[in-house]
């Protein structure tokens, strides 16, 4: 046996030590319907604390809350810190490596997910390196476009008209909007510009 390793009776006794409070209490309760000398295994431990402080309809939520997740607004860091702790509760059918990589994929944000279309992946944290490495060079791309305090944002001009035949109406003219003020960069932080989710 390992140095972390323990038998199935210590992670039920290390368990219990580390109950408080009205946790304490139930576990009591327990014990005195149980025979005398009756031994726990984690199974059985773990079966029993999950309906007593997690019951299925909590466990439920949270499957369905996995299974919505998507990167939306967040960071790819972001993403993957909740992809993580929801996936604990990830239905049976999807726990091995290669549904997680596929359901970690589809919730990105679409242009993220449409340059990694074409790249294997050794693993999990292989695909989380390069969405975070898209997601940079997204960043670097857009923020080199974007105007700054030394180069002041300049609307640019809309195309001269064409003449319209007549009977038909004038198409709009989509004008740049003008430089958000006091807003921040959603993606190096800088005050001094701003920008969209160019690539949701």
């Amino acid at each position: 046996m390992g140095p972390l390793e323990c038998t199935d009776s210590q992670r039920v006794t290390l368990a219990v030590y580390l109950l408080e409070g009205e946790a304490e209490n139930w576990w009591s309760s327990m014990q005195r319907g149980v025979p005398a000398g009756y031994a726990w295994t984690w199974a059985g431990f773990r079966v029993k604390f999950l309906e007593k402080y997690f019951p299925r309809s909590c466990r439920s939520a949270k499957i369905a809350q996995f299974l919505k997740l998507e990167q939306g607004n967040m960071t790819v860091a972001q993403y993957e810190a909740k992809f993580e702790e929801l996936s604990q509760y990830m239905p049976k059918a999807l726990k091995d490596e290669e549904n997680k990589l596929e359901k970690f994929k589809e919730g990105l944000k679409p242009g993220i997910q449409s340059r990694l279309c074409t790249w294997d992946f050794g693993g999990f944290p292989e695909l989380v390196d390069k969405a975070m490495r898209v997601e940079k060079d997204f960043e670097c791309t857009i923020c080199s476009f974007l105007p700054t305090r030394d180069a002041p944002f300049i609307p640019r001009q809309p195309p001269p008209a064409l003449p319209v035949p007549a009977g038909r109406p004038r198409p709009l003219v989509a004008r740049a909007p003008p430089f958000p003020p006091g807003g921040g960069c959603g993606y190096c932080g800088k005050v001094n510009h701003t920008t969209q989710a160019y690539f949701q």
